[in-house]
């Protein structure tokens, strides 16, 4: 499952990252639209990580925290199912825009930024995501398949995650839509050409939602200005 969403010089592309079709769709679109910049949702941390040859080999606890290594476990583990990477299909992202000539920008909020929020979950709330993940790692090592998600939306599926986990929704979810949102509106800004963004799925209604908003009221201080601006998506 993708979303997209496009704007007159902007394109957002939402990829799983564990998905194999993924790093195929985020490859393509970057050849056949030629976008003087992509962005793409890693920090420069997390960049370098991906194209460090020992990165197959998990960071220790001690160094990223206790829930952050198990989330990263339980990522690692489902994409052993489909034998993709986490985060592949950003790399072939920055990869392909290096091969094209692109202007590469990373737009994520700084992992060591995230990493320390997550350490201030509240206890509670990190032992309900201890639980569910282990469990989780349980169904992926015995390839179990929980069929309540099988025909579940993405759409219910993030809403039961900001209702369970409000804290760790709002750090990785939220806060992340709204910083890569204001990179994006910098980038806009600050150039001319054609720009292809590739995201995590569950981040490009947030993405488009506060660049509709920061827009509209960008209208309402200038008024009399006029700027087309259309965001539209469907899944493929």
């Amino acid at each position: 499952m993708y979303g997209e969403s496009t704007s007159q010089r902007l394109l957002i592309v939402g990829t799983a990252h564990v998905d194999r079709n993924s790093i195929e769709r985020a490859r393509s679109t970057i050849a056949q639209r030629r976008p003087s910049v992509v962005a793409v949702e890693l920090c420069e941390e997390r960049l370098w990580a991906l194209r460090d040859p020992n990165r197959g080999k998990l960071s220790s606890p001690i160094n990223t925290g206790f829930l952050p290594w198990l989330l990263a476990l339980l990522e690692r583990a489902v994409g052993s199912l489909t034998d993709v990477f986490p985060g592949t299909e950003m790399l072939e992202a920055v990869d392909e825009a290096e091969k094209d000539g692109a202007q590469v920008v990373l737009i994520d909020k700084p992992i060591r930024q995230i990493l320390d929020e997550i350490g201030k979950v509240p206890f509670f709330e990190k032992l309900r995501i201890g639980a569910d993940v282990i469990l989780a790692l349980f169904a992926v090592r015995t390839k179990q398949r929980d069929s309540k998600f099988q025909d579940t939306s993405l759409e219910q599926l993030m809403a039961e995650f900001s209702v369970k986990y409000p804290t760790l929704w709002r750090i990785l979810v939220e806060d992340r839509d709204i910083y890569m949102a204001d990179r994006l509106r910098e980038i806009l800004g600050s150039t001319s050409g054609y720009v292809v963004a590739v995201v995590g799925l569950g981040h490009v209604s947030g993405i488009n939602r506060n660049l509709a908003a920061a827009h509209r009221d960008f209208l309402t201080e200038k008024a009399g200005f006029r700027y087309e601006w259309t965001i539209g998506g469907s899944p493929s």
